[in-house]
């Protein structure tokens, strides 16, 4: 290849590579590599190639291109340790065995001899899968290479116990056999590489926490065994933060500095900033006020945190009604700080900017008036308050539903006491106009003060204005709105449209909602599942089942895939107007577009069965009654006293005839002789099968409650053309209703 060309494929690999089309690139390099000359590319640039794709995270792919192009491509060391990393710290962990295989492999065939961080990528991988057996026998194989076993290298052997639970090999490793002891011919003790000695500290600390050994970190510490190998206190105990930081024990991070400053150190700047952040995110109880007890101790030794943990504090502690200690925070935060430009332009931002971040959190309160004492202390220190800030109190009284004094505000900055308002304060106002019903107002504001100040609204303010004025019930306003809205150039989004379809279908007005969408929405391209769910919810609210499925086909035959959310809109209508079929139909064109049920889709047809279970409970279970033998005898008599009271048909005459003669004794008898009949207790229609959705019938999925009851000991019943007996427990009937059908009077 030409020298001139040879930046060009760099770029060209390193493009496609970024873009994602790494098997692309490396299918280019291995037709470069097979079809140019020797001569025409360098062993340089075939290994700066190498490297371009190494950097794609595909090592499968570079592997096979090393086995394919073998003979124009021979790897430096640095390259071969990079792809031995990349196979063996495949993601998701843990890997499969077999790329540490083929990384294993690979290490063998090496056409360079292979160094210590060779053998550490390795024993990573066996300490990922985990295969101790195997670690310890490769860390077995390096004095043979000429390579001795650093600590970096032993440290791997550990995670691999750890993480197949050999905690006593592990602590026994880490105790006695862990920093090497290696001496010359001179008796005297040589050290390795504190960088290394450093790293295998690190990765023991890291392994540790992340296999759940807490208890062992805390012991070293307090123990510090590390010491006799010259690790730094310092970077000791960073370390511990940083690894119990990342597994989630943000406390115990915050033991580790109290154990720090026992010994008269300070953490650094980050690491604390690292333990209160993670306390304020930290689902855990507590977590909140433990990071302001730190933050408060923190100023012994000049901490101040960051604005963005700031903010995160403030914003829990508002919200756990911790007022005063989130004012203390801020009071913190406003305190001058050493070797900065006090008083300069640039203080005086950042002091507004932490303000507002106050003002933002104090909207949990739900009490504007604490967010106007901040303005008014705010204005008292000196500090000029710009358009967030004021935007940020206006929205607090729009909330509360304090228009008016939200309006108040507005006409000081319009009067210039503050600065000048924009789209955004009056869009708050708006919203809080229609929130509290005044929509005459909201409007004067839209289409008179805003023009006036020549602030032209955009979309937000639009969508708010036509929101409101549709959970107003004022339709023909909001479609006047609209369009006006159309008239001013301002290009509706998504958010337009599915409020506008929700309006209408709210109010009863499909016909308009389906011209809208045939008219405006469609034609415009800008739709998406908001969209969709709004005109299947308006759809499914009123009763209009079939054409909500219909729309869907529509949609699918156009190219459109609906969300798991719209498909789950349809399959509730239809569980809960009884519709099983269609439930399921539902859910196999779900899963033929490519899409799989989700909780919720499960939970709506678990419901589906339940009730359905319990409906065909009430409507098959036969009352049962506790009669003792005087009661039936007695409502035989009463049942016989009636011949005289009521006609008999033919059939009852002769039945008579027959029995008229017999005791009652024998009457008794009888029907206790043949009245023994059978039933079940509870009859109920066996649920469709959902396992197999492939079986149709008639475009429906298969529903096999459509076999009948069956019975046992003197009962059967037809199932699928067969008599099977039935399994269930049975009762007798009583005999109060063997007499009457004994007698035919039912």
């Amino acid at each position: 290849m030409p020298a001139l060309a040879q930046p060009e494929l760099v770029r060209l690999v390193d493009a496609l590579c970024a873009s994602g089309r790494s098997a692309e690139a490396h299918h280019r390099v291995s037709l470069l590599l097979l079809s140019s000359a020797p001569s025409r590319i360098d062993a340089r640039d075939a290994d700066a190639l190498l490297r371009r794709l190494l950097r794609a995270r595909t090592p499968l792919l570079t592997l096979r291109l090393l086995q394919v192009a073998a003979a124009a491509l021979v790897p430096s060391l640095p390259n071969y340790n990079r792809l031995l990393a990349l196979l063996c710290r495949a993601d998701p962990p843990p890997p499969p065995p077999l790329p540490v295989l083929l990384a294993h492999r690979l290490l063998l065939r090496m056409r360079v001899p292979p160094s210590a961080a060779s053998y550490a990528a390795l024993l990573d991988g066996y300490a990922r899968v985990p295969d101790p057996r195997a670690a310890r026998k490769l860390l077995d194989e390096m004095p043979g290479r000429g390579l001795a076993p650093s600590s970096l290298v032993r440290s791997f052997l550990v995670k691999a116990l750890l993480r197949s639970r050999e905690v006593d090999a592990a602590m026994d490793l880490v105790d006695n056999h862990l920093w090497p002891r290696m001496a010359d011919a001179d008796g005297r003790r040589l050290q390795e590489d504190q960088e290394v000695t450093n790293a295998a500290f690190a990765n023991l600390v890291q392994c540790l926490c992340a296999e759940g050994f807490f208890h062992v970190v805390f012991r070293i510490a307090e123990d510090m065994p590390q010491r006799r190998c010259r690790v730094a206190d310092e970077f000791a105990y960073a370390q511990m933060i940083d690894s119990l930081c990342r597994a989630g024990q943000h406390h115990g991070a915050s033991r580790i500095v109290y154990i720090m400053r026992k010994m008269g150190l300070c953490p650094s700047s980050v690491s604390y900033n690292c333990i209160v952040h993670g306390l304020c995110t930290s689902l855990k109880p507590g977590g909140r006020l433990r990071a302001y007890q730190l933050v408060m101790e923190g100023t012994r030794f000049g901490y101040r945190p960051r604005e963005v943990t700031f903010k995160v504090l403030v914003d829990e502690l508002c919200r756990e009604n911790e007022l005063r200690k989130a004012k203390d925070v801020l009071m913190l935060m406003l305190q001058p700080q050493r070797g900065h430009d006090n008083g300069g332009e640039a203080d005086q931002q950042s002091r507004t900017r932490i303000y507002n971040i106050f003002l933002g959190a104090l909207r949990a309160v739900d009490n504007p008036s604490e967010q106007l004492d901040v303005l008014m202390s705010m204005l008292q220190g000196g500090c000029r308050p710009d358009v967030i800030t004021m935007n940020t109190v206006i929205h607090g009284f729009c909330k509360a539903g304090r228009t008016q004094e939200a309006s108040r505000i507005l006409d000081d900055m319009l009067n210039g006491k503050f600065c000048s308002p924009d789209v955004v304060t009056f869009t708050t106002l708006i919203s809080g106009y229609l929130d509290a019903g005044e929509h005459s107002e909201a409007l004067d504001v839209l289409r008179t003060l805003m023009p006036r100040r020549r602030c032209s609204p955009n979309v937000v303010t639009y969508n708010c204005v036509l929101k409101g004025l549709f959970a107003l019930g004022l339709v023909d306003t909001a479609v006047q709105v609209l369009e006006e809205m159309d008239a001013n150039n301002v290009v509706a989004d998504s958010v337009t449209h599915t409020v506008v379809i929700k309006g209408l279908c709210d109010a009863g007005q499909l016909e308009k909602a389906k011209a809208f969408w045939d008219t405006v929405v469609w034609p415009s391209g800008i739709h998406d599942d908001y969209v969709y769910g709004a005109i299947f919810r308006g759809l499914c609210k009123h009763g209009k089942l079939e054409q909500a499925c219909d729309f869907l086909y529509e949609l699918v035959d156009c190219g459109v895939a609906p969300s798991i959310i719209c498909y789950n809109i349809l399959v509730d209508t239809a569980c809960k107007q009884g519709l099983k079929k269609l439930a399921y139909r539902l859910v196999k064109e779900m899963k033929r577009n490519g899409l799989v049920p989700d909780a919720v889709t499960w939970r709506i047809l678990g419901k589906l069965h339940h009730c359905g279970k319990e409906e065909q409970e009430e409507r098959h279970h036969l009352p049962h009654f506790d009669m003792d033998q005087s009661s039936a005898d007695d409502r035989i008599e009463s049942l016989l006293t009636t011949e005289n009271k009521m006609p008999l048909s033919p059939s009852l005459k002769k039945m008579h005839e027959v029995n008229e003669n017999n005791t009652k004794s024998k009457i008794k008898e009888e029907v206790r002789v043949e009245g023994e009949v059978w039933y079940p207790t509870e009859m109920t229609e066996e649920p469709p099968d959902t396992t197999d959705p492939d079986k149709e019938e008639d475009g429906y999925l298969m529903d096999n409650s459509r076999s009948g009851i069956t019975m046992d000991k003197g009962g059967i019943t037809q199932e699928d053309g067969l008599t099977k007996p039935y399994k269930q427990h049975l009762i007798r009937e009583p005999l109060s209703t063997v007499a009457k059908k004994i007698f035919g009077l039912l």
